[in-house]
This record gives structure tokens, sequence and C-alpha cells, in this order.
């Protein structure tokens, strides 16, 4: 018993200074500020020649365990580098493996290891729809809208007594979706006119500043069903 606690113990300490080592290194390697431009993150990732692939997927992968960067933001730029079926697979492997890697960590260490990553009021928020008589309906509701946290997602999901292979074939029916319309999009598979990007910038302006109430208000709806 006192060897399986050493052990978790020797676990989530080197969990933690991998988590403490990506956010240093995001912090000062000015890879965030990439995200303000698609050409600059397009060209960021391209630096790397043939590793590009490798460094877009963990990118994509740190996007989900740390969430500091927008996947789909990402997608976009990759698929301007990799074409739209590259950017989508490489994107949906990286995704799904980071879900994978956020709910076997929190379902291994526990609450105590989850609030470490989820505030007290996200947690209060979350358990109860996903740990409803309904939950599996929710949470793949809230995957497949942009407005939910993903990431506080796949922790609390790991609380829960849903099993991986349930949640990894609702994480396969979800997630693809918007990747596969981001990945599009980037490799100008889509072809917008001019007066539909205005209308898609306007309302994505708006869906931002009001992210919070439309959550809000998905969330009644989601309780309701």
């Amino acid at each position: 018993m006192n060897k399986s606690k050493t052990k978790q113990k020797i676990g989530l300490s080197l969990i933690i200074l991998l988590v403490i080592t990506i956010v240093v290194y995001l912090k000062y390697s000015g890879i965030l500020g990439y995200m303000t431009s698609l050409e600059q993150l397009k060209a960021y990732i391209e630096g790397f020649g043939s590793k590009a692939y490798i460094v877009f997927f963990i990118l994509q992968l740190i996007s989900i365990i740390i969430a500091p960067i927008p996947s789909n933001v990402t997608a976009v730029a990759g698929a301007m580098i990799f074409g739209m079926w590259g950017s989508f697979i490489i994107t949906t492997l990286a995704i799904i493996c980071g879900s994978a890697i956020v709910f076997s960590l929190s379902r291994i260490y526990g609450k105590a290891f989850t609030e470490k990553f989820v505030s007290q009021n996200s947690l209060k928020k979350y358990e109860n729809l996903i740990n409803s008589s309904k939950g599996e309906i929710t949470i793949a509701l809230m995957l497949l809208f942009p407005f939910f946290p993903d990431d506080i997602i796949n922790f609390l999901v790991g609380l829960s007594g849903m099993s991986f292979k349930k949640y990894f074939i609702i994480l396969i029916l979800t997630r693809p979706w918007e990747i596969l319309i981001a990945s599009a999009m980037g490799s100008a598979s889509i072809t917008v006119p001019l007066w539909i990007w205005g209308i898609i910038i306007a309302v994505s302006i708006v869906l931002i500043i009001n992210s919070n109430k439309i959550e809000d208000k998905l969330t009644k709806i989601i309780k309701a069903i």
C-alpha cells in the first residue's frame, strides 16, 4: 500500500514538473505571441522543417492538456502547411490522445489532482451536469458546442463513473467536426466570399463577447433535456 502511494506521489510530482516545464517554455519561447497571427504561427511551425509534423502534433496535444492554445486556430495554420486532411488527422489524433491523458490522470490521481487544474467554480458548475442521469448526452453536447471548456470536461469525466471506452466513442462522434471545418478553411478547400468573411468575423465577435451568456443558456437547455 505504501509502495503504491509512493509511486503515485512520484508520478504526480513528475507530471507537475512536466506541466511547469511546458508552461515556462510557452511563456519564454514567445510561441503564444504567434497565436495572434496565422502567418506567424505558420512560419513558426514551418521553421522546424521535417520535424514540423511532430511540433504541430505537440502543440495540439498541449492545447488539450494545458489549454492556453486554441486548437481550432492551430488547425487552420496546420492546414495551410499540411493541407486539409493532414491538419485534420494530426489535430484529431492529438486531441484524442490529449483527452485520454487528461482522463487517465484524473481517474488515477482523483479529485485532489484535478483541483490543481480546475477551479472550484468550474468544478461545481459542470460536475453535477456530467454526473447526472443524462451524463452521456450532456457530455456529447458540451463537446459538440464550442462554448464549453473541453479541457475541464476531460478532467471531470475522469472523475465520473464513465468508462474510457464510452468516452472515447463520444469523443470520436463529436470532436472531429469543428476540426474538419477549421482544417478545410485553412487549406482553402472551402472558398468563402469576402462579404461572408465579414459576417463570420462580426458573428464571431458577438459570440466571443456573449460567450458566458450563451454557455449559461446552453447549460439550461442541456439540463432541460
